[in-house]
């Protein structure tokens, strides 16, 4: 695909929050709610999809079931201890990198505690507590080291407590008694996911860098930890740690490198064992464009410039987020820039080149 430079102006409808929407999904199924899951939209990226249908077979009456996740980390990781607890017997389809992300397998499951290292994705905290409660017996889930993205966690539990669940906070974690069933609540707009911060952030790094765009309002006081873009992008030319908010790491780059400043992102570990190696894949973007970085094990610094981008063909590394924030960047290019794959973006915002094609050239 070939994308055009120079600012833009205009107006762009942002899609649901993929991760609110898994959550309220699941939710949904566990209480029989079945309707929305079988009926797909034209909103619908590649990962709810993944959950849409893994959803509709694990609910079937079969024990024994294949889930096909695609390339959704979230799927796969809150439906495999799901799984478990409902006492089906399931292989998981994977594909593109997900077999190479952490997981944790779920033969089966039971009541009592479940000790996980905070470092590591909070998916696998809230598959259990999605989980946890079905269960006989009373369950508690202890953190042995601090918990990184905490909001999504949160996110979680404001779901399942709006579909009847009790979870208790520990000083070490949570404790969620079992025989527990979700209630689907009679409040409809707990049951409606939120437009997603995610997919606003590029729209809100490219005004960051001189583009004029417009969005719909966005829930200030939502759960998703990527409304952090907010702060962040005030904060470009100093430190960011985007351990709580890694999906925002490529786009904040591309605001970066138009910056005549340095900036240094922190809290980059995970970003390695996302749908690429983000890190290496954003260090390749920045060359392409012609601004250096600095990478060390903790740390990931780009030294920006005020002038033009460089253009040129760009490789997505199949990942949609580096697509999305390469097409942010191109709006700041010498002349138009060419990428190998914007089909990737169905992952998490069809249709974000639609939106893109629409919008003016600023003069």
């Amino acid at each position: 695909m070939l994308i055009e430079s120079g600012l833009k102006k205009g107006a762009v409808e942002i899609p649901p929050s993929k991760s609110h929407f898994h959550r309220i999904l699941v939710a949904e199924a566990l209480a029989g709610s079945m309707d929305r899951i079988k009926t797909i939209s034209a909103e619908d990226c590649d990962d709810i999809k993944a959950t849409k249908r893994c959803l509709a077979v694990l609910m079937s009456g079969e024990t024994q079931v294949e889930l096909d996740v695609g390339e959704s980390g979230s799927t796969l990781r809150f439906l495999a201890p799901l799984a478990a607890a409902l006492g089906k017997k399931a292989v998981f389809k994977k594909a593109g990198r997900l077999s190479e992300r952490p997981m944790m397998e779920y033969p089966s499951i039971s009541s009592g505690v479940h000790e996980l290292p905070g470092g590591v994705s909070s998916q696998f905290a809230t598959g259990l507590i999605f989980a946890l409660p079905l269960l006989d017996g009373d369950s508690e889930i202890r953190f042995t080291s601090r918990l990184q993205s905490r909001g999504y966690v949160d996110m979680t539990l404001d779901v399942v407590r709006a579909y009847g669940i009790k979870v208790e906070e520990t000083s070490s974690g949570f404790y969620i008694p079992g025989n527990q069933k979700f209630i689907v609540p009679k409040e409809e707009s707990m049951r409606v996911a939120e437009k997603d911060w995610s997919g606003a952030t590029f729209w809100i790094c490219a005004n960051a860098i001189g583009n004029s765009i417009e969005m719909p309002e966005l829930n200030e006081a939502s759960y998703q930890p990527d409304r952090a873009i907010v702060e962040a992008v005030n904060s470009i030319g100093g430190t960011i740690d985007v351990s709580g908010f890694p999906d925002s790491f490529p786009a904040l780059t591309i605001a970066a490198a138009c910056k005549s400043a340095q900036t240094t992102f922190t809290g980059i570990c995970r970003l390695r064992l996302k749908e690429s190696d983000r890190i290496a894949a954003m260090a390749e973007v920045l060359a392409s464009f012609g601004v250096k970085t600095e990478i060390s094990e903790s740390e990931f610094h780009v030294i920006g410039t005020s002038g033009k981008l460089k253009s040129g063909s760009f490789k997505t590394y199949d990942d949609h987020r580096i697509a999305m924030s390469i097409a942010i960047g191109a709006t700041r290019a010498e002349a138009a820039v060419e990428i190998d794959n914007s089909k990737c973006v169905a992952k998490s915002y069809p249709l974000f080149f639609q939106e893109f094609a629409q919008l003016e050239r600023k003069i």
